[in-house]
């Protein structure tokens, strides 16, 4: 049984998460592949299949598909996280920048007593 219509992009990111979880390199790279075939400037599913290849000791492969993202100069787009506090929501982007784990536990501190 087939899907009604062509699968996007999002659908095979779905898939390659799914078997980054599993841990299948073969639908992995089906997936990947697919992506890169929808959007070429969008290294997402690049940098997932070589989380993938790293999960499965394929080192040579993992930093083969790092080197290429920079030689291409892809850029991948910061993870985002939220949250609610009290009827507002606050966003998290991830940068670059180091947080000591020492700060880290006093932010998640402070936040705990604000909820309470």
């Amino acid at each position: 049984m087939g899907m009604p219509m062509e699968a996007k992009e999002i659908i095979w990111g779905s898939f390659l998460s799914a078997y980054r979880v599993y841990n299948n390199v073969e639908l992995g790279e089906v997936a990947a592949k697919r992506m890169l075939e929808l959007d070429p400037h969008d290294p997402w599913g690049q940098v997932m299949l070589s989380n993938i290849y790293a999960k499965d000791a394929k080192y040579d492969r993992s930093m083969g598909l790092r080197k290429e993202i920079k030689e291409k100069r892809l850029k991948k787009s910061p993870g985002c996280s939220s949250i609610e506090v009290n009827g507002s929501v606050h966003g998290f982007l991830v940068e670059t920048i180091h947080i000591p784990v020492t700060m880290r536990y006093s932010m998640l501190e402070k936040i705990e007593k604000l909820m309470n």
